[in-house]
């Protein structure tokens, strides 16, 4: 909002200086920037539109300690033998939705830490994990209970039906 008010004002003494200094040719007009006034609107709407039009940057996350950057096979295999409930991301680094899931992730890992373990599988690192398991679209997040998949979501969804999917998961236990 603070942005937006700057913005605004700041377009409209720009505006009210050109309008003021301004001289239109011919004997018509400049409605919008031959007077103070106008120039005052204009150069308000004006400021008011580029002040929007930059977003603020998203906060950067801080990678969770509970999850597991799955190197291999053998590795992703000894992680859902060790482990009786197993969400896995399988994503790639160029992939946005991905890059957009994966602070939840993060969060997920966190917050169910020491009943759930997760697993970060890049596809393109670990191409035949992925076609093992017929990883065919990306973010593809997978829930295995005692080695077994027992949910799949492929595609970005809300951190809430991850959570919903692993309460279930564990409350079948």
């Amino acid at each position: 909002m603070v942005r937006i008010i700057l913005g605004g004002a700041a377009g409209a003494i720009i505006g009210g200086l050109i309008g003021y200094f301004t001289k239109c040719a011919g004997g018509g007009g400049c409605p919008m920037m031959g007077n103070p006034v106008g120039g005052v609107l204009f150069g308000a709407i004006i400021g008011i539109l580029f002040a929007t039009s930059f977003q603020p940057r998203q906060p950067a996350f801080t990678p969770s300690k509970n999850v597991a950057d799955i190197g291999d096979r053998a590795g992703f295999e000894e992680m859902l033998k060790s482990n009786p409930v197993v969400l896995a991301d399988f994503y790639a680094d160029w992939c946005g939705p991905c890059r957009r899931l994966k602070p939840a992730v993060h969060e997920l890992a966190d917050e169910y830490a020491g009943r759930v373990a997760v697993a970060a599988v890049n596809v393109d690192r670990n191409r035949e994990i992925a076609e093992q398991l017929g990883v065919s679209g990306i973010p593809d997040v997978r829930i295995f209970k005692n080695g077994t998949q027992v949910h799949q979501v492929v595609g970005l969804s809300a951190k809430g039906k991850y959570a919903g999917l692993l309460d279930s998961v564990l409350a079948s236990q």
